[in-house]
């Protein structure tokens, strides 16, 4: 672990001045303990070693991580000690939280970040994901979904290589995972959990320089796989490559899921104001696919991404 802190270290010293990267003083064993002791937990050894021996509070993801007072005390949401039950990367949440016992509820967890609105960003203290981060929604309008990291330092040495090595838009981050190219592609292509595909998918939509082969390596790893919320990521990572991304997109307007299909008709038309018309290869593929398409939303899209850039 002394290796990773010394990582750590170097990566916040390396970050331009324009980042503000200030973090607060690192807290004591006592001041950890008593925190302890007061809620029944034990904080994971790589949360305690970041705040003993980096610091507390500050520089991070959204608005930054929150001190300790942040921790817990967002009413009645749960107590640290009871344990959070989702299992982490089993199944792939894709829409609100239909749970209904984890709606603005999320025991066995503390606060790190708050990223605006109803959204936070919980460490797990309690339960089968302890030492996770999970990325929650108080009001239940998505449902609870783990990042990829194992651990906190491994998330936030993550958050200083994204701003070191420029990734295009750091909305994306919890959402994403660490990862060179080929770490990336090789995860997307052969990773049992669609979880962690589906993470390597949402990297490459803000990939700071990517090959000029990754476009057609993700059209390989559309077309092998199974998942629907997987492919509908791939597809957002295919727009973000550009014009030649977006080409490559025709070929999802075959696939066997409505809302697959939907999504590639509207990424298709990305980037075109009204009265510029979608490039003729894409205009042309949509016009056959809308004589050809059964599904009515699926029509209504593809029509309404037609008239709009007419």
């Amino acid at each position: 672990m002394d290796a990773r802190i010394t990582r750590i270290q170097a990566k916040l010293a390396a970050l331009p001045t324009t980042e503000k990267a200030v973090l607060g003083p690192v807290l004591t064993e006592t001041q950890i303990s008593d925190f302890e002791d007061t809620h029944g937990v034990r904080l994971p050894e790589e949360f305690r070693q970041f705040l003993t021996r980096i610091g507390h509070g500050g520089y991070g993801p959204t608005y930054g991580l929150l001190p300790m007072e942040r921790w817990v005390g967002r009413g009645d949401r749960g107590q640290p000690a009871e344990s959070f039950p989702i299992v982490p990367d089993v199944g792939v949440p894709t829409g609100p939280d239909d749970r209904g016992d984890l709606v603005g509820s999320f025991p066995g967890t503390i606060t790190v970040v708050y990223r605006g609105c109803s959204d936070f960003t919980l460490l797990v203290v309690t339960g089968p994901g302890r030492g996770r981060l999970v990325e929650v929604n108080a009001e239940g309008f998505f449902a609870p979904r783990f990042h990829a990291d194992s651990d906190f330092l491994a998330w936030y040495e993550r958050w200083l290589d994204f701003v070191l090595t420029g990734h295009r838009n750091l909305n994306w981050f919890a959402n994403q995972m660490a990862g060179d190219e080929d770490q990336l592609v090789a995860t997307l292509l052969d990773d049992a959990l669609p979880a962690r595909r589906r993470a390597a998918a949402y990297t490459f939509i803000t990939y700071p320089d990517p090959s000029a082969t990754l476009p057609h390596t993700l059209i390989r790893a559309l077309t092998a796989e199974t998942h629907p919320a997987v492919r509908e990521t791939i597809l957002r990572a295919l727009a973000a490559q550009g014009e030649h991304g977006r080409d490559l997109l025709v070929v999802a307007l075959a696939d066997p899921v409505a809302d697959v299909r939907s999504i590639a008709a509207v990424l298709m038309a990305a980037n075109a104001p009204q009265g510029r018309p979608i490039p003729t290869r894409r205009r042309e593929a949509l016009g056959r696919r809308l004589a050809h398409e059964t599904d009515d939303s699926v029509r209504e899209t593809i029509q309404r991404m037609l008239d709009y850039s007419t």
